[in-house]
């Protein structure tokens, strides 16, 4: 499958992920308004940097419109390095150049080509700065509006630390896309199956657990012990796919997470890998970071206030009641010159 998907990587910490994933022999376009950042990609094959883009602080409305002025020639840079069918955005939702830009790009690309488009996220920690929760929280309400988006896939800077996580999200999509090479008398999961649910709209997650005589007690706390944001209570699920080393009864898994509309399983000789698909988007964690943006924006508004306000208003430079000689105004130069003149 590794030939039929590709990534765009946005962004600084976009870029972080789609290097290992052009590493594993992935196609991978790099974009960033910032060249400074597209240099620290060392051995990337394909970057790009938008035109007039010199970063953009954590400001999304600026990302959105070097994207709009340079779309055409992003577009082009697409269809030129990406020929896969198969398109992941690779982004964190915090920054400037991935948070603002991704949401129209996706959308943007399933308007304009015949590309199926899903998103690889990254969500900020709770030590993260108040902008970082801002842009997180818009970000997420564009992407929800978008129609045609394939899965989402939400890593959580909560659980570890960002290169780790990083390291072990490419492991999982790895491990995904190399299920349908597994073969067995006892039922596999094939490459259309792996494709349905790695496009159905809504959250994914993966999990892998290694070998073990009873395993069903460890997929189902990987399922919650994960780099993914956390699922939601709501029991809305549409797939489930578990490849595994022994027979395992699956419904184990739907007590936990709800009843799908389908469920895909396989044998694995390596590890059990179980996906969900079709879940809703994190909403507890949304709602969340929206209270602690609420919480502190009257302390926020009060110190951008005060930065505005001018106080100091009393004039007491009394040194200009006598006269200061380095006060004086310059004269023209013409004066000077008229004044010794000969007469």
């Amino acid at each position: 499958m590794k030939s039929q998907i590709g990534f765009i990587a946005v962004g600084q910490a976009g870029g972080n992920i789609g290097l290992l994933f052009e590493k594993c022999g992935y196609s991978v376009l790099f974009l960033n308004t910032s060249q400074e950042d597209l240099t620290t990609l060392k051995d990337a094959k394909h970057t790009y940097k938008i035109k007039d883009g010199e970063g953009c602080n954590k400001d999304r409305d600026k990302a959105k419109d070097l994207v709009i002025n340079d779309f055409e020639s992003i577009l082009e840079q697409i269809k030129e390095k990406l020929t896969e069918q198969y398109i992941y955005i690779i982004f964190s939702a915090g920054g400037g150049t991935g948070s603002g830009a991704s949401p129209m790009l996706i959308d943007l690309m399933i308007q304009n080509t015949d590309k199926k488009v899903g998103a690889v996220i990254i969500i900020p920690s709770k030590t993260e700065s108040l902008k970082t929760y801002i842009n997180m929280y818009e970000c997420f309400k564009e992407l929800e509006e978008i129609d045609g988006i394939g899965a989402t896939f939400i890593l959580d800077n909560n659980k570890a630390d960002n290169l780790s996580i990083n390291k072990k999200f490419v492991d999982l999509f790895n491990a995904v896309t190399e299920v349908p090479l597994h073969r067995s008398i006892r039922g596999n999961i094939d490459t259309a199956e792996v494709k349905e649910m790695l496009y159905t709209r809504g959250a994914a997650i993966i999990s892998k657990v290694s070998k073990d005589s009873t395993p069903m007690p460890r997929v189902i706390k990987s399922i919650h012990d994960n780099i993914f944001a956390p699922i939601e209570e709501d029991r809305v699920i549409k797939y489930i796919g578990l490849s595994a080393i022994n027979s395992i009864d699956v419904s184990e898994i739907i007590k936990e997470t709800g009843k799908p509309l389908d469920i895909f399983q396989g044998s694995n000789p390596i590890n059990n890998i179980c996906i969900l698909s079709g879940l809703t988007f994190p909403y507890r964690v949304f709602e969340e970071m929206k209270k602690t943006i609420q919480e502190n924006k009257e302390d926020i508004t009060n110190s951008l206030k005060q930065t505005r306000e001018a106080k100091l208003s009393d004039d007491i430079n009394f040194l200009s009641d006598i006269g200061n000689p380095s006060s004086k105004s310059k004269i023209n130069i013409n004066d000077v010159f008229s004044k010794y003149k000969k007469k």
